[in-house]
This record gives C-alpha cells, sequence and structure tokens, in this order.
C-alpha cells in the first residue's frame, strides 16, 4: 500500500510539475502515511511547500496526528499559512527590491560619509596651514580673525547657517591690514 501511495504521488508531481515537491521525501510521505496521514493532505502538503515553507516539518505533522488532530484540521492550518505561489513571487520581488534599495543607501552613505571626512580633511589642512599660521604671527592677519575664519569653516563644514558673516553668508577678511 506504500509503494502505491509513493508511486502515486511521485507520478502526480512529475505530471502536474509543483515546485518544491522534493521537499517531502519518499521517506516522509511513508511516516506519514504510517502516522495516518490521509491522501488528501498529503497532497496538501506538496502542493502547498508547507514543509519547504516552514509552516511546519513532517515531525511536528505526525506529533498531531499521534494527537489525533484530524487531516482537515491540518489542512486548515496550511491554508491559513499558506500564500499562493504569485503572492511568494510577488512577496520575492519586493523584498529583492527592497534589499537592493538599501543596498544602494548604504553605498550613497558610506560615499557621503567619504565626501564628509575629505571635507573635514581639508578644512583642517587649511586651518593649520603654516602659511596661514605665519601670515598670523606676522600680523597680516589678526589673532580675531584667524579665529572668525576657524569658527567659519567650522560652520560651513557641519552645514550650519553662517549668516552672522554678511548678506550672503562670506567671511570679509582684509588680509593686506596689519593689526598691531
Amino acid at each position: 500500500m506504500a509503494k502505491y501511495i509513493l508511486a502515486v504521488t511521485v507520478l502526480w508531481h512529475l505530471i502536474f510539475g509543483l515546485p518544491g515537491a522534493f521537499a517531502v521525501n519518499p521517506s516522509d510521505i511513508v511516516r506519514l502515511k504510517k502516522a495516518g496521514v490521509g491522501d488528501r493532505l498529503i497532497r496538501e502538503i506538496i502542493s502547498s511547500q508547507a514543509i519547504s515553507r516552514a509552516l511546519f516539518s513532517v515531525d511536528e505533522v505526525v506529533e498531531m496526528k499521534e494527537a489525533d488532530i484530524g487531516d482537515e484540521v491540518i489542512i486548515a492550518i496550511i491554508e491559513q499559512g499558506s500564500t499562493t505561489a504569485p503572492e511568494l513571487d510577488r512577496e520575492d520581488t519586493a523584498d529583492r527590491a527592497l534589499k537592493r534599495r538599501i543596498k544602494r543607501q548604504e553605498i550613497t552613505l558610506q560615499m557621503q560619509k567619504k565626501e564628509f571626512d575629505v571635507l573635514v580633511e581639508y578644512l583642517l589642512r587649511l586651518i593649520t596651514n603654516p602659511e596661514v599660521i605665519k601670515l598670523v604671527h606676522e600680523g597680516k592677519i589678526a589673532s580675531e580673525d584667524y579665529a572668525e575664519i576657524v569658527k567659519y569653516l567650522k560652520q560651513y563644514a557641519r552645514d550650519e547657517e553662517t549668516i552672522e558673516y554678511g548678506d550672503k553668508g562670506d567671511i570679509i577678511i582684509d588680509i593686506d591690514k596689519i593689526h598691531k
């Protein structure tokens, strides 16, 4: 009898070409049949891909049968937890699209961080430039003006408002005047 059920199940699978049917192997089908699972429930398990989609395992079906839970109840559980193949395809497509968007966002953030790091490095070099420091020491740039330059550059690097520096947000310093 078990050989007959196995042969019918395999033949049925080959005829209808159900994807994922091999998630339930022949020994699982024999175990299910020995546990008292009916043919309709076995077909439902195969067609819904309940095992491969982890709705439950073969052991759990056997355990339910040992607890005298009927085939119709288990079928109802499968139907509640099952989504159709087109729904699964749409979910998979949506998941892949979401993963691609997340990956693009991660790459964009990495690029923005690199750009920011380059800007910060450039501003630090500009602030600590020996030529600028020399101008401050020679009195060609007042230390107050240098402090304003540093403050302005730091605000610029943090993308903060620089409205206190004139109409256009530019800092105005006369490098030619000598402060004493």
